[in-house]
């Protein structure tokens, strides 16, 4: 082989090399990139749900604070436990029911103690109204959001089908469930003149399902029928038995 064969065969495989190694720091950059592509929408989306998770229990602590004391919160505490729920939302990548819920929940506080119908309340409890339409949509089988929104309805002393179709969803999606039971019973107590024969029934089954499932819960319904001038219906629905057994009725 002569001296410029050799040569020219070494000029082949040195390019050859070249080329080898160039397409190998090609496959590094495009599997770099690939990862980079890759983890940024998985590191927004972990950074997302943390920041939602937060602000969903900013919005938790101010809700349970009012239960606690039973009281409507001040301005302020509302608007920052109103922001904290409204930002979980926003920051949530889907549809979330459960902080649609609480925000609906949080709207209704801020004048809880206002009567059924009150024209300065209604904002906030048509605000509260579309939070739990919200939730329905999101989670359409959780009694829960249906109940809060027959409730809300209650609250505006909207009778309309919509009221009426969210408390007959509550009673079938949650059947033994003691609180969605006693909160059928009470909207149905409150709005009993605009209720039909059925309705009415369904009312008291869910009112002899409270009532059955403790004392306590016997003699909370009892209150909530005294508070609805319903105690007649109530203690005409339930047997002996149960009467004796949860000391109600006598």
């Amino acid at each position: 082989m002569t001296s410029t064969s050799i040569h020219a065969s070494s000029r082949r495989r040195n390019r050859s090399r070249s080329d080898t190694q160039a397409a190998s720091r090609t496959t590094e950059r495009l599997g770099l990139l690939l990862a980079v592509a890759i983890c940024l929408p998985l590191l927004y989306t972990g950074t997302s749900l943390l920041f939602a998770g937060i602000a969903s229990h900013q919005a938790s602590a101010f809700l349970s604070d009012w239960e606690r004391k039973g009281e409507e919160p001040g301005e302020r505490a509302w608007q920052i436990a109103r922001d904290a729920a409204q930002r979980a939302i926003d920051l949530y990548p889907v549809a979330n029911g459960a902080y649609q819920h609480r925000l609906g929940l949080i709207e209704q506080w801020q004048q809880f103690r206002q009567p059924f119908g009150e024209p300065k309340a209604e904002a906030s409890r048509r605000a509260a109204l579309q939070a739990f339409r919200a939730a329905t949509e999101a989670r359409p089988t959780w009694p829960e959001h249906w109940s809060a929104l027959a409730y809300a309805k209650l609250y505006l002393l909207e009778f309309d089908a919509e009221f009426h179709s969210a408390l007959q969803r509550a009673h079938e999606l949650g059947p033994w469930r003691i609180a969605i039971n006693r909160r059928i019973a009470e909207i149905g107590f409150t709005a009993w003149p605009q209720l039909n024969a059925s309705e009415r029934e369904r009312i008291l089954e869910s009112a002899r399902r409270t009532a059955a499932y403790s004392t306590q819960e016997a003699q909370n319904l009892l209150a909530i029928a005294k508070r609805a001038g319903m105690t007649d219906e109530l203690c005409d629905s339930l047997n002996s038995a149960s009467k004796d057994t949860r000391k109600i009725c006598h």
